[in-house]
């Protein structure tokens, strides 16, 4: 049965070197997009990744240009009016002191819609500043509330996949609204303020002293015998109820609010019960009765994952597991969506079929080739 792609016949040019717009754009393609990477031509003839990631390049198509030449603004401004969305990640203003940036691409180009995904957006004190994603969860204020007892940090990328997902979002509501107008618009992304949105469910954190979330014996990780993890978020009286049930500790079930020297008791009985079994025997006890209980997943646990198999959240590419796109659709007929699997190109393997469809003659294409524009 084909495959549902929603956007199917929207043509992106992805000008990004960095995984924000590795994430976004991998996206975009799931989602039935054409990709179309913008890469060096030194790089011709190597796999394109974004650094290195074939779980960030999958499904994507790739074209050679070296930006830094004068007549890489003309062919960008030819692109950009065959295109309809453009990613970029370059410093504020950047891009526009090269001769193309979204107030030129507007000029020509007045349905582009123009994503910028920058770590403190595009303007601001802090808006050139370089920075990583531990900049911008710090800066955020996630850092702390993740992990009160500081020093700390995420041992993977939190700011970038969600400023990516922001991007996203913000590309799909500019295409709906240029269907509206029929005018383009530049889309500004801050990673950092990415990630202060997801504290808008944790008022609290923009006051002084928030601690976060402190485990406690219903809401904490326990380990097992098999020196896997268990997490356990059993913060209700029915989840409550259902673990000491299925632990054997029906006694405890009164206990779910116990504070102070109590809880501690309680969390230390119930430490010493999970490590009497392996992690999987556990969550296949407690998990059918409600206990909220699931494995703390980590490397190979991933993909072996019930769960995951079951529903295909990860999937083989150039022969790499990398995560399928969580983003499941299905029509009345019951086509689904499917995520791009396609390995990723070789720089420069779409060069010619890229610029010959935005118009390029021929001859034009082999005068770039020459002056080594391509």
């Amino acid at each position: 049965m084909t495959a549902i792609k929603p956007l199917s016949g929207l043509r992106v040019l992805d000008l990004t070197v960095l995984p924000p717009g590795g994430y976004c754009t991998v996206q975009l393609a799931d989602l039935g997009a054409e990709v179309i990477r913008v890469e060096s031509p030194a790089q011709a003839g190597q796999r394109s990744l974004v650094i290195g990631q074939v779980g960030l390049s999958r499904g994507k198509r790739s074209m050679t240009l070296d930006q830094r030449k004068p007549a890489a603004t003309q062919v960008l401004q030819r692109l950009a009016q065959a295109c309809d969305v453009l990613v970029e990640n370059a410093k504020p203003g950047a891009m526009s002191a090269r001769g193309f940036g979204y107030p030129e691409a507007a000029k020509t180009a007045p349905r582009l819609i123009w994503c910028s995904i920058t770590g403190f957006g595009q303007d601001g004190p802090s808006a050139e500043w370089a920075g990583h994603d531990l900049s911008y969860l710090g800066h955020s204020g996630l850092t702390g509330v993740l992990s009160p007892s500081l020093p700390w940090h995420a041992g993977a990328m939190v700011s970038v996949p969600l400023g990516a997902m922001m991007a996203t979002t913000g590309v799909l509501a500019a295409v709906l609204e240029r269907a509206r107008t029929g005018k383009g618009c530049q889309i500004d992304i801050s990673l950092s303020e990415s990630s202060l949105w997801l504290l808008s469910g944790a008022p609290g954190a923009l006051k002084p002293g928030y601690g976060g979330i402190a485990a406690t014996h219903d809401r904490r990780l326990y380990a097992c015998a098999d020196g896997r993890f268990v997490s356990v978020a059993a913060a209700e009286p029915r989840t409550w109820a259902a673990l000491c049930e299925g632990l054997g500790a029906g006694d405890l079930a009164e206990k779910l609010k116990a504070t102070g020297a109590e809880s501690a008791a309680v969390a230390e009985r119930l430490a010493g019960i999970f490590t009497t079994k392996p992690a999987a025997e556990w969550v296949a006890r407690l998990g059918p009765l409600g206990a909220a209980v699931n494995a703390v997943n980590q490397g190979a646990d991933i993909a072996a994952d019930p769960q995951h198999a079951a529903r295909g959240a990860v999937v083989t590419v150039a022969g790499q597991d990398v995560p399928a796109s969580p983003l499941r659709l299905v029509d009345s007929e019951g086509r689904r969506s499917e995520t791009a699997t396609a390995e990723p190109p070789l720089v420069g393997e779409h060069t010619d079929a890229v610029l010959g469809s935005a118009g390029f003659t021929s001859d034009e294409i082999a005068a770039l080739r020459k002056d080594a524009v391509i």
